[in-house]
């Protein structure tokens, strides 16, 4: 058994299994170094918004022709992780939420569903820091993201000024709740501390997220008037201000990338903004939380077609409706 203290005074024992080694327990310790300013300008004059829109973590090892896992549906929703299906991810509703309550109880676990999201989405946005820009407020849905997360906030960071942001996943950033994945993910956040460190660009255009072992993640802030194609051509729906780009490279220096396929590129999703407060106080869905609704209601499945001229099994991820995460302590008390 392990003891974590929050709040100066809250102190709770872990008694949990190490199931946080099946997926791996990230370093602890203070988040890499972001790129500098002189870097932004080389990493910008080289790296621009790729023109299509084509997940890696989407595409699915076959076997003789065959995907592997094979077919999903509402009961038995899995996910990809280098290509096999992942179990962890199969929905425990009776089992897990309990073993969540019992392990992480004393730390503030709690529970919201996507349909019924006004309560605890207020909980989210109940403060924000002073030095978070109004372009990053907000609760923000990851489409696409085949983690078993779902929603986060970053306006709960320590914004050391309106470009830098120290935040932790313990907080604010949920994870399914009804499956052992979820769970070994709690585990990840609390066990390794969970921090990640935002910096944006000069322009402002991209952010470079950092953690104690990884600093290959990116996030693009979609312009007007930025173009993005599915690989069959069509346009993607985009709004500036309600959408960016998270981009993993197989390095910071790898930036020499003019296509998703070229290998460079590693990971890639939409963070989407689903809801914010307005200056009145006022819980305000945009229309990306309808499109997140209807994702939490649809099957997780495999399609076969002709991508960029080859045949290839690729995965719609499904978002659960269930989400656990932990509502920061007393913020101002934080401050």
């Amino acid at each position: 058994a392990s003891s974590l203290r929050i709040s100066g005074n809250l102190s709770h024992p872990i008694t949990m299994i190490k199931i946080c080694g099946c997926i791996g327990i990230s370093a602890k310790g203070k988040p890499i170094d972001p790129l500098t300013d002189t870097e932004w300008v080389a990493w910008e004059k080289k790296v621009h918004l790729p023109g299509i829109y084509d997940p890696p973590q989407q595409y699915i090892k076959t076997l003789g022709g065959v995907p592997l896992p094979g077919c999903c549906s509402r009961c038995w929703t899995c996910t990809v992780f280098t290509g096999f299906c992942c179990p962890l991810r199969v929905p425990c509703p009776c089992v897990v939420p309990c073993v969540r309550a019992i392990c992480f109880g004393g730390l503030g676990v709690q529970q919201g569903t996507i349909q019924q999201p006004d309560e605890w989405f207020k909980d989210f946005l109940d403060w924000s820091h002073p030095n978070c820009p109004e372009e990053f407020k907000g609760i923000w849905w990851m489409k696409d993201n085949i983690a078993p997360t779902g929603l986060f906030t970053m306006q709960d960071g320590d914004w050391e000024d309106s470009r830098t942001s120290l935040k932790t996943t313990k907080y604010n950033w949920t994870v399914d709740a009804c499956n052992l994945w979820g769970m070994a993910m709690t585990g990840k956040f609390w066990t390794a501390g969970g921090e990640m460190l935002f910096k944006l660009s000069p322009s402002r255009k991209w952010m470079h997220i950092t953690m104690p072992d990884n600093d290959t993640h990116f996030a693009y802030v979609i312009q007007p008037g930025d173009v993005l194609r599915s690989p069959d051509g069509n346009l993607l729906n985009l709004t500036p201000g309600e959408d960016l780009l998270r981009i993993s490279y197989t390095g910071r220096n790898d930036v020499d990338v003019q296509s998703v396929r070229a290998g460079s590129i590693t990971y890639m999703y939409l963070a989407r903004r689903v809801a914010y407060m307005d200056k009145s106080g006022r819980l305000v869905k945009t229309r990306r939380y309808e499109e997140m609704l209807e994702s939490s209601r649809s099957d997780c499945c495999y399609d076969k077609g002709q991508i960029q001229n080859r045949q290839a099994w690729t995965l719609t991820p499904k978002l659960q409706e269930h989400h656990g995460y932990f509502a920061p302590p007393e913020q101002h008390a934080m401050r």
